[in-house]
């Protein structure tokens, strides 16, 4: 018997089926159970309390009945965690098994797409993510579009295509997980929607809409894939969310300028490419246009948007180079490396910082406050340093006066036993040991 209560559970075939210890922590609709003597599956057992408890077993019951062509790939990967059967139990359905996926060296889609999580993971995650190149980040997104093709051959919609939904191997192929939440119509009609998404990865069409009541087409899943493409492939850079906005006043939402066609460096874009991101340009001219149908003429137009078998083919075409400096890898034929770009601007600006930075003995740096650049006193109050004296030659005006003056008295003191000398016929003036003019000269050029 599990944690639940659940016992003498059976699949549709009436195959006897034994939990064995949950994988991880309850979910908000369920718990993930070990299938004891069936290493290759695991089982979701929801939780008795849901509201919508009877519309998820139905759910569940009419995928199971219409699994995608390649759900799992003829090699054995996973590419969807789909339903394959019902689970029940004295009470009748309670959940569901599905394809066990190998998750001790997988990591979320967010992981790649960051170049921070990427390049330095936490002690307990998979490190073989800091070995990624460019080429890697290209697979991964080749490898996205075909799981999101495979959901497409039924009628099915991803709906809340964020990337903690989306799992990446250490080959770089992908598995889209939670399968359940997808919205799925049966074969009679009737749909199951799915009431839920990040606003980032939101369509523009479904802006404003209620999602637990308002359906979506496969067009608002393209929407989603080219923002992860495009974060894939731009240093993690989200297309509405980062650049430098043009017009008076603060950056709008990514969902407000989704719906507008701004995005960073798109064409008539209000929105702007970051200094510190790459650009549109350095990607295949093929790329480009992409993601301007996905993100310029798709937000008038959804149908606009390339399809995930489109993304796949193109970035399957991409050939890799290095960079000049050989430390980057960049697309054949691109005429520069953003990446060394990006480097030198990064440099650029921590040198500006230095130059800006108030120093001390040890190194550290008050806070300085947003209105003002001058030191900060106890309680956040600024102060006007004192003004330096003039200084010449690396000397104060007083001190430089002084030495100006001595050089004088000497000068003219000089010039006066010189004039003794001459007439008073002391001719052998300036000997006495000294060498000739000659031999001094040489001195020198021998010492050069």
């Amino acid at each position: 018997m599990t944690a639940d209560g659940t016992a003498g559970m059976w699949l549709e075939s009436g195959e006897p089926v034994v939990l064995g210890p949950p994988l991880g922590g309850a979910t908000g609709e369920g718990t993930v159970y070990e299938v004891a003597g069936r290493p290759q599956w695991v089982a979701k057992v929801f939780h008795r309390s849901l509201t919508d408890l009877q519309s998820k077993l139905d759910k569940v019951a009419a995928m199971v009945q219409s699994p995608p062509r390649g759900a799992v790939q003829p090699d054995g990967l996973i590419v969807l965690t789909w339903p394959e059967s019902v689970l029940a139990g004295e009470s009748g359905p309670l959940g569901y098994v599905m394809p066990r996926i190998g998750t001790a060296s997988s990591v979320e889609l967010h992981t790649m797409s960051n170049p921070s999580n990427r390049m330095d993971p936490m002690p307990t995650d998979p490190q073989w993510t800091r070995n990624a190149t460019w080429g890697h980040l290209v697979n991964v997104a080749a490898n996205l579009c075909l799981a999101v093709e495979v959901v497409h051959r039924v009628d099915a919609v991803i709906g809340d295509f964020q990337e903690r939904n989306i799992l990446v191997s250490d080959t770089t192929r992908v598995t889209l997980v939670d399968c359940d939440s997808m919205q799925f119509t049966d074969r009679t009609g009737r749909r199951f929607l799915c009431g839920v998404g990040r606003p980032e990865f939101t369509a523009p069409e479904l802006a404003g809409v209620n999602l637990r009541t308002h359906a979506r087409e496969k067009e608002s899943d393209l929407f989603a894939l080219a923002v992860h493409i495009h974060q894939l492939l731009m240093a993690g850079n989200h297309p509405f969310l980062r650049g430098e906005w043009t017009l008076p006043g603060d950056q709008p939402d990514a969902l407000t300028l989704a719906k507008s066609g701004d995005w960073a460096g798109g064409p008539n874009s209000r929105l702007r490419t970051h200094p510190m991101a790459p650009p549109l340009s350095f990607l295949p001219t093929d790329i480009q246009q992409y993601f301007t149908r996905a993100f310029t003429a798709g937000a008038r137009d959804p149908s606009a948007r390339p399809t995930a078998a489109q993304w796949r083919v193109a970035l399957s075409r991409i050939g890799l180079t290095t960079c000049s400096r050989d430390v980057h890898q960049v697309p054949v034929g691109c005429a520069f490396c953003p990446w060394c770009v990006i480097d030198v601007e990064r440099a650029s600006r921590k040198q500006r910082q230095d130059w800006l930075r108030p120093g001390d003995s040890t190194g550290s740096q008050s806070a300085l406050s947003s209105s003002s650049t001058g030191p900060m006193l106890a309680g956040g109050r600024t102060t006007t340093p004192k003004k330096e004296p003039d200084r010449v030659f690396g000397m104060s005006t007083r001190v430089y006066l002084t030495v100006l003056l001595s050089v004088v008295l000497i000068v003219v003191a000089l010039a006066a036993f010189i004039i003794w000398a001459l007439l008073s016929g002391a001719t052998t003036f300036g000997a006495g040991g000294s060498a000739p003019p000659e031999a001094i000269l040489t001195d020198v050029l021998v010492r050069e």
